[in-house]
């Protein structure tokens, strides 16, 4: 079982179900951002919404869990301050990158020494990092900036790069396999939240 982390903070983030497992915990939204689909499911015609849908199913249960991107971030911030508006109290997000698959099979220590099976950890993705940052900079542009140091470096990514974004996600290695009109079609990605699955925690 993966160590709780970063349960101090309001605004967390991880990579992949493996990190959404360890941040999730008592949280009230996890944000899946996930914008380039891999070349297996670009080939297969996987939208982001059934990709997400796929991923959530993964994840830990209790917290709604919505679709970030590089264009919904404002949305994010505004469900989360509603959700606040609502309980009376702070909304606890867990932001959680989907990065890329990896292929190798086998396994790995992690820093407390237990097997980690690599197929469950994905690869850090350009895309996923900076379209993760600015879902916590729309967060503390509303306020809502306990971040954890690993949400923070995330939000630093994107507000020192968001100038070069697309150029940067058009030129990643996420986009190399990917036909020209998939990878723009993401970065056109509206600005419209989409929820994955309703939480399922106590009102």
């Amino acid at each position: 079982m993966a160590a709780r982390t970063q349960e101090q903070y309001q605004v967390r983030f991880a990579w992949g179900s493996a990190g959404a497992s360890r941040i999730a915990h008592d949280t009230h939204l996890v944000v899946w951002v996930d914008v380039l689909p891999d070349a297996h499911d670009a080939a297969r015609g996987a939208d982001p919404v059934s990709r997400g849908r796929a991923a959530a199913a993964l994840l830990p249960d209790g917290p709604e869990v919505v679709l970030g991107h590089l264009g919904n971030a404002t949305a994010v911030a505004e469900r989360v301050t509603g959700l606040q508006a609502a309980r009376g109290d702070r909304c606890v997000v867990a932001v959680v990158a989907a990065g890329r698959a990896t292929d190798g099979a086998g396994a790995v220590a992690d820093a407390a020494g237990e097997p980690v099976d690599t197929a469950e950890v994905p690869e850090q993705a350009v895309e996923d990092l900076l379209a993760a940052g600015a879902v916590v900079d729309a967060l503390v542009s509303v306020g809502i900036d306990h971040t954890s140091p690993e949400a923070a470096v995330a939000c630093a990514a994107w507000t020192g790069l968001r100038r070069a974004a697309k150029h940067l996600v058009s030129a990643a290695e996420g986009a190399a396999d990917l036909d020209r009109g998939t990878v723009q079609a993401a970065l056109a990605a509206g600005p419209d939240l989409v929820v994955l699955r309703e939480s399922s925690a106590p009102a």
